[in-house]
């Protein structure tokens, strides 16, 4: 087991510590959100992930887990046939074949500027005869 100091109190590194930090990390959390979860500074949290690999493989388990539970749950909402769902994943899965393309094309002489013109239009409610 390894003491850690950190302000304003001390935590350990123990199993419990690293089963808590990666359950936090697993729900989303982020490092400063995970921290303050643990009372300490995100600078203190920094340095002990630095100075204690297992911390940091916590950290990196926790955030794997979590986008692995939103992942399987996104494919499955797109397998049950959800629109958005099946949208967002083939946009995101193979971008090559499933991006939104905007396209414009400007034609004519390219010795002459293209004019551009736009009309304006006058509200005038109704009844009104000005």
């Amino acid at each position: 087991m390894v003491k850690i100091m950190g302000r304003p109190k001390a935590f350990e590194v123990d199993d419990a510590m690293l089963s808590k930090v990666e359950s936090l990390a697993a729900q989303g959390l982020t490092k400063e959100q995970i921290a303050r979860s643990l009372g300490v500074s995100y600078n203190t949290l920094n340095e002990r992930q630095k100075d204690y690999p297992e911390f940091l493989e916590a950290i990196k388990r926790g955030q794997a887990k979590g986008i692995a539970t939103v992942s399987n749950a996104l494919f499955q909402k797109a397998k049950d046939g959800d629109n958005t769902a099946m949208i967002f994943y083939l946009k995101n899965r193979d971008p090559d074949n499933w991006e939104d393309i905007q396209k414009r094309q400007h034609l004519g002489d390219p010795d002459n500027p293209i004019e551009h013109r736009h009309a304006l239009f006058e509200f005038n409610p109704v009844g009104r005869d000005d």
